[in-house]
């Protein structure tokens, strides 16, 4: 009887946890749709809306369409009358890398970071990416700041990890990888989403109020855990060829240093992501197996 008990304040305590997220998340939306309101109002009342929006989506459309110098000019438009506008320059940058002009790129990025050096994950990531072609200590940097200021580190630990992966340190590269795979679960990215509010509607104190009361709110890793196996596993993790590889990476790099047990625990992790005959763990695997036989 007491089991039955157990179980059922077990499954309550699950259901609860559920419906506090859901909760949450559709609170965030009421406050973001309501600061955005305010946010358009201010620049419509300000006359930036209009032109310098307009601007930007056209100079976008030519970006995606390929048409550099025509999204140059436009981006370049737009941040004339709205010199404020992040977005803008962050894309101006990503045009002047795609026509091979990195110096301008990143003195564009560097515009950005003059008005607040702690902008946007998205401006140090670029300007990593910038740097890796010319600069590599400097990359190392911009990387390392975008970390600290993502919602989402997971994402730039494995942009990190690349770096390190490219300039040959593995042994860092793979510390960097498995700090964000340790990051794929529910409670990183239900606060990532709360963090992300509270970065995008930094001028509204009411909306970054609410936004903090729900990032403090307590949720015991129990219950964490079970949403992770019951939902966020199964609809996120499964099938995942992007985070199966990062698997895959992490166990090639033990398989090179003959420490083949690692090995097979990080190949059999990324076929579980992913149970495709594409993924190279399958071969990967099989390798290591024999070479487990072996000793």
């Amino acid at each position: 009887m007491n089991k039955k008990n157990d179980k059922i304040t077990l499954e309550s305590k699950i259901i609860s946890a559920i419906l506090f997220l859901i909760i949450c998340t559709i609170l965030s939306i009421i406050y973001m749709e309501k600061a955005d309101t305010i946010l358009l109002r201010n620049r419509i009342d300000t006359g930036k809306l209009s032109e310098a929006t307009i601007l930007f989506d056209f100079a976008t459309r030519q970006l995606n369409e390929e048409r550099i110098p025509e999204a140059i000019i436009y981006y370049n438009k737009a941040i004339n009358f709205d010199p404020d506008y992040s977005e803008a320059y962050i894309n101006l940058a990503v045009a002047y890398a795609k026509s091979g002009e990195n110096q301008k790129a990143i003195k564009t990025l560097k515009k950005v970071l003059l008005k607040n050096p702690d902008e946007d994950h998205l401006v140090y990531l670029n300007m990593a990416h910038l740097y890796k072609k010319i600069d590599n200590e400097k990359a190392e940097q911009a990387y390392k700041k975008a970390i600290s200021l993502h919602p989402f580190p997971q994402d730039a630990y494995f942009s990190l990890g690349e770096f390190y992966w490219s300039v040959k340190k593995y042994d860092e590269s793979v510390s960097n990888i498995k700090k964000g795979l340790e990051l794929q679960n529910i409670e990183s990215f239900y606060t990532g989403a709360v963090k992300s509010g509270i970065k995008t509607y930094s001028e509204f104190p009411e909306v970054i109020a609410n936004l903090r009361k729900i990032l403090d709110k307590v949720t015991s890793n129990e219950i964490m855990q079970k949403y992770d196996s019951i939902v966020f596993n199964h609809y996120y993790m499964n099938n995942n060829s992007y985070i199966a590889e990062k698997y895959d990476q992490v166990g090639y790099h033990y398989f090179r240093k003959r420490e083949f047990s690692k090995a097979s625990e990080y190949f059999k992790k990324s076929i579980q992501y992913w149970d495709s005959k594409s993924n190279r763990a399958y071969s990967h695997l099989e390798n290591t197996n024999k070479n487990l036989k072996r000793k």
